[in-house]
């Protein structure tokens, strides 16, 4: 019923035709203000992975040190992982960056947002590299594809990454220098001693999922068959974010969905061996936190992995892609009592070269350098005339956005939502709070900074008048026509959200169920239907919660003419 890559990739279509007018973020010094930082963390995704965990790792650790931290993302804040950091959850069909808060260095942690996190004129943009396919399979990118991202790694003054050879890439692929602060390994939880999972047999132990193919999860299952032919008894365990398929679960001995940070210690601690296939990675966290418990590695010559791993020293490295290679140094340490714990020793040493104690204030002091700039202005408020008084907004933040916004956008219309306060619903509509007086491309974008509105000044004030009153048929009616009378597509969307609310205070639950099945096939991600029809199974007590998870995804229809606001805190209104 929703897709979310389509989602994902439609306002990446969005962000596309913003990157024509991109301009490389110009920053100014200045004497900031006394008191806390603000760092706010942009994110498009926070399922479970490495570079997700190395994010919140920061922004929890950053709080300890006395640091003010947000994090912004489409998705619901994740419970895989404890986030200590004020999580602010943005509307799908609102640009990401939008929901930035007021802040004194804003963090893009992937190059598609940089642009938009500079268009917000909020704060100095460090981009924070953390590798993929764009550094480690770029000759393989379409020449459309290398423009796009070369253009946008130009954009942000800072960027900051996780080793250096991934720096060396930065600079040979696009020509940037960058500041690398290496990973680090979690001291209180991946340590040699601690409790050791127990299998009837040794195991070798690998972590990926089966659909990110570069994790090479077929290489170290072929190696470990390889194993089992020539008479081995070894298990293999699989520590994988995604539930498999059958296919795959039944080519190992057991396999771990997701597990908390302290049973995958458990995991390193108990295994004969750590095995890592990965065709490319920017550091390789797991094979440090396997070396900081402990447990003997072997790895792929991976770039990321040979920042600090060496041949016959802390690991055995084999060739890419080899999986007989793979089982061939397996084999060698199954034989040789006297390397397995040389390897396994120095790796002990190698893990407690990298740890967060003396990595994340690094990390605050290059932050706090970043803070000591402010954006400079490429805009002046007298360009602009502006159409709404600034008693109209519903608190001081939203006017300094919105000042900000005016002053750093190249587009010559802004939109601000106008919210009015009804009698069941809080409602917004997006109406234009200024217009460049010398226009240049007619382009239009919003800032997401809301004003009161006035009831009287509704388009449909006498409709909703008969709502109010509690005069739903005449309410019904009187919607339909203007329904009836509007041509355009979307605007239709706010007639109907009002006949369907008239329609369930008349109780016609089956009624209202049947339009809304056939205007959610038109509108695929108008959340406010979505609730709607949530709210009748509720009435009705049938089942909802596959609704109420597509509301939760979606959050406000904020690509709509009008829409419910902080529909999420209607959600638990129901729930509880």
């Amino acid at each position: 019923m929703i897709n979310i890559e389509e989602l994902r990739q439609n306002e990446f279509k969005r962000r596309l035709k913003h990157l024509k007018y991109a301009k490389k973020q110009e920053i100014v010094s200045f004497r900031r203000r006394q008191g806390q930082l603000h760092v706010t963390y942009v994110m498009t995704q926070v399922g479970v992975s490495g570079g997700a965990k190395i994010i919140f790792e920061h922004a929890n650790r950053l709080i300890q040190l006395g640091v003010k931290v947000s994090i912004v993302s489409h998705f619901p804040k994740p419970t895989w992982y404890p986030i200590e950091a004020h999580y602010i959850k943005v509307p799908f069909t609102l640009e990401l960056a939008k929901g930035i808060p007021e802040c004194d260095v804003i963090i893009a942690t992937y190059w598609d947002h940089i642009n938009a996190c500079i268009e917000t004129g909020i704060a100095p943009v460090v981009y924070f590299e953390q590798g993929d396919f764009h550094l480690f399979d770029f000759n393989n990118l379409t020449h459309e594809f290398k423009e796009i991202i070369y253009s946008q790694l130009q954009l942000p003054e800072y960027i900051i990454t996780v080793s250096k050879t991934t720096a060396d890439l930065i600079k040979k692929l696009y020509n940037r220098d960058s500041i690398v602060f290496h990973n680090a390994v979690d001291e209180g939880i991946f340590v040699e001693e601690g409790e050791k999972y127990e299998s009837e047999h040794p195991y070798l132990l690998m972590m990926g999922s089966e659909y990110s193919k570069f994790k090479g999860i077929d290489d170290i299952i072929n190696s470990y068959n390889c194993l089992k032919s020539q008479g081995y008894e070894l298990d293999l365990i699989w520590i994988t974010p995604n539930k498999p398929t059958e296919v795959y679960q039944d080519k190992v001995s057991k396999v771990f969905i997701n597990p908390p940070q302290s049973k995958i210690a458990e995991l390193y601690r108990g295994a004969f061996l750590f095995v890592s296939g990965s065709r490319y990675e920017s550091f390789s966290l797991p094979v440090l936190e396997a070396m900081s418990c402990g447990c003997p590695v072997i790895s792929t010559r991976n770039v990321g992995v040979l920042e600090y791993a060496k041949d016959n020293f802390n690991a055995l490295i084999t060739e890419i892609g080899d999986h007989k290679d793979i089982a061939k140094k397996i084999e060698i340490l199954l034989n040789d009592n006297v390397l397995l714990q040389k390897i396994r020793k120095n790796g002990l040493y190698t893990a407690q070269k990298f740890r967060w104690e003396s990595i994340i204030p690094k990390i605050l002091n290059y932050y706090k350098y970043v803070s000591m700039y402010k954006v400079n202005e490429i805009n002046k408020i007298d360009d602009w005339k502006i159409y709404i008084s600034y008693g109209e907004f519903l608190n001081n933040i939203d006017i300094d956005r919105f000042n900000k916004f005016l002053l750093q956008t190249n587009v010559d219309i802004v939109l601000v939502p106008k919210v009015y306060n009804l009698c069941d619903y809080k409602i917004a509509e997006w109406t234009v709070a200024a217009k460049r007086k010398k226009t240049e491309s007619g382009r239009t974008d919003y800032c997401y900074s809301p004003i009161k509105g006035d009831l009287n000044e509704l388009s449909y004030y006498d409709a909703y008048e008969f709502y109010e009153k509690g005069l739903f048929n005449e309410a019904l009616i009187s919607f339909m026509k203007y329904y009836k009378k509007e041509h355009d597509q979307l605007k239709k969307t706010v007639y109907l959200r009002w006949i369907i609310l008239s329609l369930i205070k008349l109780n016609r639950y089956e009624e209202a169920g049947r339009l809304l099945e056939g205007s959610i096939k038109l509108y695929k991600d108008y959340s406010d239907l979505y609730y709607l029809y949530m709210f009748i199974l509720y009435l009705n007590k049938h089942e909802y919660k596959k609704f109420l998870d597509i509301v939760s995804i979606l959050g406000d229809a904020t690509n709509y003419p009008e829409f419910f606001v902080d529909i999420e805190e209607k959600l638990k209104g129901i729930v509880d």
